[in-house]
């Protein structure tokens, strides 16, 4: 799988604005929240992002094969991850959430507590919901509202 396929597929897998540019500033990819916040009608509300992905802030730089990649995000998006206030997780639930931002697969977070591969499961989904995220990757950026700024120039 090539690192354009990669990029590709993590950035369809993320739920806010987001696109990949080439180090000449074309878009290499985009996701469709990034297509509907650009996909503005005259008469809508003021988009929240800029028109341009050419002008959201750069978050992350990626080099592989000679090229080089730049994740661009829209400040709204970081905006909202970061304000939200902070869910309380009951204590079982905050273990699962601890061993799945960890990296633990849901059979290995099954074995590690001594509960069941399908409870386990069910916990994940509780905490995506009280969270308000949809994916592992958007769960470990939730706790932690400065992993998308590392790795900037």
């Amino acid at each position: 799988m090539s690192m354009v396929s990669v990029l590709t597929e993590l950035v369809h897998g993320y739920r806010r604005p987001a696109v990949v540019l080439t180090e000449q500033g074309a878009i290499l990819c985009m996701n469709a929240p990034a297509m509907r916040a650009l996909d503005r009608k005259p008469g809508d509300p003021e988009p929240a992002a800029p028109a341009d992905p050419k002008d959201w802030p750069r978050r992350a730089t990626i080099q592989t094969d000679g090229q080089v990649y730049t994740l661009a995000i829209p400040d709204m998006a970081m905006e909202t991850q970061s304000s939200a206030p902070e869910p309380q997780l009951p204590p079982r639930l905050a273990k699962i959430a601890r061993l799945v931002i960890s990296g633990c697969t849901d059979k290995q977070i099954a074995t590690r507590t001594g509960l069941s591969f399908s409870t386990v499961r069910t916990y994940v989904r509780q905490i995506y919901r009280r969270i308000g995220v949809h994916s592992r990757v958007e769960l470990v950026h939730a706790t932690n509202p400065h992993s998308m700024t590392r790795g900037l120039d």
